[in-house]
């Protein structure tokens, strides 16, 4: 799979690896991942840089010998960055392309909100007279205090039957004036 970088990967091939990748990475990285050797091989390198360190006679001779450390981790980290070159920009342009389908398919489903919406706005205030308009207003801001005793686990009894009551009133108000709107709306047979 040797590509330049110029050379575009084709759309079949960036879809599978993107959702291949998406579904090897699911869930969080845990230290349960590491196996112990690599903890214990990691345990003594830490002890073994810190012994030359803590046997410095003054904090001079310390200082240079973490630099000395510092130096070799950045040239280390350099030197591996241009031996997993190809490596690094694989994993790279794999989440690239998870980015792009993250993208395109949140593009997709907003446009599909803003459609139901767009009918929803319709179909609930444009689609009606006045009269269902008016009262929209107070059956949503009935509705509020009524989702929220769901949210917080409400237990007292007189609070779910005062709100209760409200909801129940607005949306009996709000089914009268949907009622008297479609009636309206048709066309009289009987004159």
């Amino acid at each position: 799979m040797d590509r330049t970088p110029n050379q575009p990967v084709p759309e079949a091939q960036r879809s599978e690896s993107a959702a291949a990748y998406a579904a090897a990475y699911d869930g969080p990285i845990s230290l349960d991942l590491i196996p112990a050797k690599y903890k214990l091989l990691a345990i003594l390198v830490v002890i073994a840089l810190l012994v030359p360190v803590v046997m410095q006679p003054n904090l001079v001779s310390a200082a240079k010998v973490m630099m000395f450390y510092f130096m070799l981790a950045v040239g280390t980290i350099c030197l591996s960055i241009c031996v997993f070159q190809n490596y690094i920009v694989e994993k790279l342009r794999l989440a690239e392309d998870i980015a792009d389908f993250a993208q395109d398919e949140a593009t997709v489903q907003l446009a599909m909100v803003n459609h139901k919406l767009a009918d929803l706005n319709y179909r609930f205030v444009e689609k009606h007279d006045s009269s269902t308009s008016e009262i929209l207003p107070d059956f949503l801001k009935n509705l509020t205090p009524f989702a929220m005793l769901f949210i917080n686990k409400e237990k007292s009894m007189v609070r779910w039957a005062m709100l209760g009551m409200k909801f129940a009133k607005s949306a009996m108000d709000l089914y009268k004036a949907r009622e008297s709107d479609t009636r309206g709306d048709r066309p009289r047979e009987n004159q």
